[in-house]
This record gives structure tokens, C-alpha cells and sequence, in this order.
């Protein structure tokens, strides 16, 4: 009679095995923090600009004034506040760069996650207008450009994501370093 042994795994050996496999993957998850906080952040930088690009090419499209502007709500362009806040696309009929009842809601952004921040400095802190000619312009009829800057929060000397929107009305990211995220 010929003796076969049996070949397997005890429970014993599967649950230590399970146990050092979860200290491992304990141990790697820890380094993943970072790499999730800067695709979170890029992303975020990517909807802006694609909210930009689509304000210009709505406004050439309809032949109108098309603003992005920082929004709470989803309804209303906020006179203080930040980009991370949300914002929302609309047409500006009566190019104030608010939003009223009667404009054409294109787009809305909700807010940010609360770990990204991402604030516009004076000249496009809380709107980016474009005129039908798809160049940026204040409400006074002047050219606009401004840097909105994204960064985490959670992060000291955090990479950073600049949204320049230049003289002629494209906007274009670069990526920038911080110090602190303010």
C-alpha cells in the first residue's frame, strides 16, 4: 500500500499568513496618502480649467458675455469667497458678473473636498468673465487675467496647481510649490 501524503495548508498557517499580509499591506497604505492627495488636487485643477475652457468657448458659441463665477449654492455668484467653494457658469446678459434669475445657468461645480483650497488672486478672485470675442474682461469692459491657485491643505511645502488665465482669455495650468497653503 502506497501512502500519499496530503499537501495544503493548515488554518493555523492560512491565519498567520492572512495576519502578516495585513501588517504588510498596513504598512504600504500609509505611503499611498500622498500620491491620493496630489491626484485629488490635480483633478480639481483639471475641472477648473475645463470650467474656463468651457466659459470661453460658450461665450464665442452664443455670442454673449459667459461668467464663471465662485458660487455656494449652485444658484448665486458670491461677492467674497473662494474658487474651492464651487462655482458656476452662466450667461452674463447684463455683464455685472452676477447671476441673476433671468441668465442661462450652463454649468454648476460643487464645492471642493475641505482638504483642497484654492483661492484666486485680486483680479480673478471671485470671477473669470469672457466676452464673445472669447477674451477675458472685467466688468468694466478691460482686460482680465489672474492666477488661481490650488493646493492641499493637509500638506506643508505642498506641490501646488497655478490656473493662469492670461491677457488674451486662455487659461493654462502650471505646476508651482508652496511654502504653505494659505
Amino acid at each position: 500500500m502506497v501512502r500519499h501524503e496530503a499537501s495544503g495548508v493548515t488554518l493555523v498557517e492560512l491565519l498567520i499568513a492572512l495576519l502578516m499580509l495585513s501588517i504588510l499591506m498596513g504598512m504600504g497604505a500609509g505611503s499611498f496618502r500622498p500620491l491620493l492627495q496630489k491626484i485629488r488636487l490635480q483633478s480639481q485643477a483639471e475641472d477648473v480649467l475645463a470650467g474656463l475652457f468651457l466659459a470661453r468657448s460658450e461665450a464665442i458659441k452664443r455670442g454673449v458675455r459667459v461668467t464663471a463665477c465662485v458660487s455656494s449654492d449652485g444658484a448665486h455668484c458670491l461677492t467674497r469667497g473662494d474658487w474651492d467653494q464651487g462655482w458656476l457658469i452662466f450667461e452674463d446678459l447684463d455683464a455685472n458678473a452676477l447671476r441673476a434669475e433671468s441668465e442661462a445657468l450652463i454649468q454648476v461645480h460643487a464645492a471642493m473636498p475641505s482638504t483642497i483650497k484654492a483661492n484666486g488672486n485680486s483680479p480673478v478672485a471671485r470671477y473669470v468673465s469672457y466676452a464673445p470675442t472669447g477674451r477675458s474682461v472685467y466688468v468694466s469692459g478691460a482686460f482680465q487675467a489672474g492666477t488661481i491657485t490650488l493646493c492641499s491643505a493637509s500638506v506643508q511645502t505642498a506641490p501646488a496647481w497655478s490656473l493662469v488665465v492670461n491677457a488674451v482669455g486662455k487659461p493654462r495650468l502650471e505646476k508651482s510649490a508652496l511654502t504653505a497653503c494659505p
